[in-house]
């Protein structure tokens, strides 16, 4: 088993990739990852630079200037069947996924037929995301989470509310120390805190083995769970120990008293 590359009371970083780190994980209570994204949406990315339409002031806008790298490869077929078959494997209760919204019937696909019961699809709606320059179609304003779920009885802490999650996307001019941008798919922490915050309970574990600059992590220690993060590029692995390591641990007690709402077997 690899040597933790960062450990705390609640969160151990792992540095190295997920198809040799996760076989040697036992079972966690949860599992959320953003896994890469389409070749295509790799191809489509930009740097920023103008401010979208959707600016409203300033406080949310998006900038465009050119192609950029990523840093990271597209999404193949092959790691998305290994993470949903280890998600099946490993996940006692909830599985979610981010990706393009045109890759959510894929992911759902992978996860049913890894044995996972497929849920809903929700969606991030990206307040102040990038505009579309060529002006011929609409821009793409929001990314699908995929909900999955073991085979049973279902709980969330979201009561009746809809999987719908309206938060801006995280700007190099964030004030912030834990929401500033040093990753280039970098998710909101209020986005994550709410996803940790309905989805999972105190004291249980997450597992995220795309964990890229470690916000799952960040909102995991904040709200009283335990989380395993694993990421294969040893920059971003050391940006998210330096996060985390900020972040002081809390208690593992219920920050509130969540309201539930039990599905059926199998129920949608």
């Amino acid at each position: 088993m690899t040597e933790p590359y960062y450990q705390d009371d609640l969160v151990t970083l792992y540095h190295g990739d997920a198809e040799e780190i996760l076989p040697t994980l036992s079972q966690v209570d949860h599992f959320i990852a953003d896994p890469p994204y389409s070749e295509q949406v790799h191809g489509a990315a930009r740097s920023r630079r103008m401010r979208s339409a959707n600016d409203r002031g300033g406080r949310y806008g998006a900038d465009l200037r050119r192609n950029v790298d990523l840093g990271f490869s597209h999404l193949t077929d092959e790691f998305r069947t290994f993470l949903a078959s280890e998600a099946a494997r490993l996940t006692k209760r909830w599985v979610l996924v981010f990706s393009d919204v045109e890759g959510d019937y894929l992911w759902r696909n992978a996860l049913v037929d890894a044995g996972l019961d497929y849920v809903r699809t929700g969606a991030w709606i990206k307040r102040g995301s990038t505009p579309q320059f060529s002006g011929d179609r609409p821009a793409t304003g929001h990314e699908a989470i995929t909900i999955a779920h073991a085979k049973g009885r279902k709980r969330w802490n979201g009561g009746g509310s809809h999987a719908i999650w309206d938060v801006p996307i995280v700007l190099n001019r964030s004030r912030s120390e834990q929401s500033e941008r040093v990753h280039p798919t970098q998710k909101p922490l209020v986005l994550m805190g709410q996803l940790v915050e309905q989805f999972t309970d105190p004291g249980e574990t997450i597992l995220d083995p795309t964990a890229g600059s470690g916000t799952t992590g960040i909102a995991a220690k904040q709200l009283g769970r335990r989380a395993i993060l694993v990421e294969r590029d040893e920059k971003h692995c050391e940006s998210a120990a330096v996060r985390l390591e900020r972040e002081a641990p809390a208690e593992l007690v219920p920050v509130y008293v969540p309201q539930t709402f039990d599905f059926g077997d199998g129920a949608a």
